[in-house]
């Protein structure tokens, strides 16, 4: 980590590999994240590869990406047409109705819980009807195996920070610190069995558009 401080770089070019699956795996959205994050900290350009579908536009802009390349920004190009693209070129705001935008917009309030219990700051607590991802599990709850568990660990995140928001203003630093580890674990569970029924809707999805197999 040191030696990585002291590169002389101004951009960060974050890989294909870590965007292309989010749609089917917003778990992994940490690792996007955390590399986010490190570009922010070094005053760096970031640009990610493998933008393939407007999901991946919205959830970008949302992270406020410097650059995005892919595409679903455009296909590959005669050297001629660059000029006309670029003068034209408009990006428009995505599909927001995603998985992993409602889970970025989730965790950001999840931070700030974590970060309310550990420093005592402040932060806005977020009503559960108000969060992304109550809207997004109730539009697609049809579509998503074991939703209703999925709804029960989503509240169970939402009222740990409803707690950390009590126990801060008058508890023990110890109590706030059993509530974030009970934070942590919730959040965890969470993000995996949300990326398991994910995979599930995109399989069941994907089986349904297939032609019906002949039996000659």
């Amino acid at each position: 980590l040191l030696r990585l401080k002291n590169l002389p770089i101004d951009e960060i070019k974050i890989d294909q590999g870590f965007i292309r699956e989010l749609s089917n795996k917003p778990q992994d959205l940490i690792f996007v994240e955390s590399l986010v994050s490190l570009g922010l900290a070094m005053g760096v350009l970031i640009t990610v590869e493998g933008v393939e579908t407007e999901a991946h536009i919205a959830l970008l802009r949302e992270m406020k990406i410097n650059y995005l390349q892919g595409y679903a920004i455009a296909k590959p190009l005669e050297a001629e047409a660059v000029a006309d693209f670029v003068r034209t070129f408009v990006l428009g705001a995505g599909d927001a109705d995603t998985p992993m935008l409602a889970l970025y917009q989730h965790l950001g309030w999840v931070r700030a819980a974590e970060e309310s219990a550990i420093n005592h700051g402040i932060y806005a607590y977020a009503e559960l009807a108000a969060c992304p991802l109550t809207t997004w599990l109730h539009t697609h709850a049809a579509e998503l195996s074991g939703v209703e568990a999925l709804l029960v660990e989503h509240e169970a995140v939402h009222a740990l920070g409803r707690e950390i928001l009590q126990i801060r203003q008058s508890g023990t630093r110890e109590e706030l610190h059993h509530l974030l580890g009970q934070l942590h674990g919730h959040s965890h569970r969470f993000k995996e069995s949300l990326g398991q029924a994910v995979q599930g809707m995109r399989a069941d999805a994907t089986a349904a558009a297939l032609p019906p197999s002949s039996n000659e």
